[in-house]
């Protein structure tokens, strides 16, 4: 009896030591960063960080406030990219979380000087995830991270967070994720189109004023590690064409310089094929499509359409591998091709380091369109005279 008292006794005592939750952290006492800018400006390293409020994620009970919660742009300085995060941590209130970026912005001062370090700097940081977006950009980048979301909208529900619903929407130029940023990167045959991501001004109005929204506007291509120049969206036309990702683009038919009908194509099907191997390959592209008709703006046939929207197909998909060829950049990814369909043929081709694909490498494009419908009315449309008295 008297040792069950003095064990009851012993265990009281101990409870009074335990801590409980002494290292909790509560929350809303965290700054939770969503993405980084990263440059090099007067020979220092130069990190962004964009942080929003937790309260502007979640949805709040009652009626909209109708306005943008604000985007926090943190900016810190230093000779190497970590310190530089150190200098940004310096004057923070409380303590940052870097857990949640879900992007990562790269400005053409960097991408032009070298990545190299960013990639050291991100990777040895455990917390940063595999699965953000990366873009480049040439605009400020305190600019491009403040809030260009759309009224009553949180900044995370914009195009740089969440590329991927606009591209299947409108399907131009591919957002590309991090993971797959690396392992392009490190393939010595692959050439990356990192989409570059810019400020528009003038396309919509809130209260007839004008409003920021992000647009992707070209790209910038890196091979083996090295920048190689920026494309507009002009010079990439044919670019949409060359991959199986498209989900949803545009085609103008026009006769005589007038449009006739708009496609909408939603499938994209490729097969490149090498024609002649060696150091000066040569490559044959059949490109397979479905295509809808979207509008009719007179009366034109199936066959005619078809037709014209293959002829422009093939049009767009040279001129965009003309415009690379000028720039000594393999926009259409042939050189990675050769590396997977024969890796020897490959080497012979890459043992020159100066060897770039040439306008002779595209031997010639096939495109095959299947229309499977008009939509939900008949194709060809006219006034019928039995509307009128007789």
């Amino acid at each position: 009896m008297r040792s069950k008292w003095i064990t009851s006794v012993l265990l009281t005592c101990l409870l009074t030591l335990l801590s409980g939750c002494w290292d909790q952290k509560s929350i809303q006492d965290m700054i939770y960063l969503s993405a980084f800018g990263i440059d090099f400006v007067d020979n220092e390293y130069v990190i962004y960080a964009q942080s929003s409020d937790l309260a502007s994620v979640a949805k709040q009970e009652g009626a909209a406030t109708g306005v943008s919660p604000p985007a926090v742009v943190s900016i810190g300085r230093g000779e190497t990219l970590q310190n530089a995060l150190d200098n940004l941590q310096k004057n923070s209130q409380v303590p940052m979380f870097a857990g949640f970026i879900s992007s990562i912005i790269y400005h053409e001062r960097l991408l032009k000087r070298n990545i190299l370090p960013s990639y050291d700097f991100l990777n040895r940081y455990g917390l940063v995830r595999y699965t953000k977006w990366v873009f480049g950009t040439r605009e400020p980048l305190q600019d491009v991270l403040s809030n260009h979301a759309l009224t009553g909208f949180s900044p995370l529900i914009s195009l740089l967070h969440q590329p991927e619903e606009v591209y299947k929407q409108r399907s131009f130029i591919e957002p590309i994720q991090y993971f797959k940023f690396i392992e392009r990167f490190w393939n010595p045959s692959s050439t990356i189109a990192l989409p570059n991501i810019t400020i528009y001004e003038r396309s919509w109005k809130e209260n007839n004023k004008f409003v920021s929204r992000l647009s992707v506007d070209g790209i910038h291509t890196i091979h083996r590690g090295k920048w190689e120049g920026f494309f507009p969206n002009t010079d990439l036309l044919g670019l949409r064409w060359m991959n199986p990702h498209t989900e949803f683009a545009g085609v103008i038919i026009r006769e005589n310089g007038k449009p006739q009908a708009t496609l909408r194509i939603k499938n994209v099907r490729l097969d490149v094929h090498p024609v002649r191997k060696g150091v000066k390959p040569t490559f044959h592209i059949h490109i397979y499509m479905k295509a809808f008709v979207r509008e009719v703006m007179g009366e034109i046939s199936n066959e005619k359409i078809k037709r014209i929207a293959e002829k422009e197909v093939i049009e767009q998909v040279r001129g965009t591998f003309l415009k690379g060829v000028e720039r000594g950049v393999d926009l259409f990814g042939f050189e990675e091709t050769l590396y997977k369909r024969d890796v020897e043929a490959w080497k012979q081709f890459a043992k020159n380091h100066e060897n770039k694909i040439s306008a002779e490498a595209l031997d010639g494009v096939t495109v095959h369109l299947y229309l499977s419908d008009s939509g939900k009315m008949k194709q060809n449309w006219f006034y019928p005279d039995d509307l009128l008295p007789k």
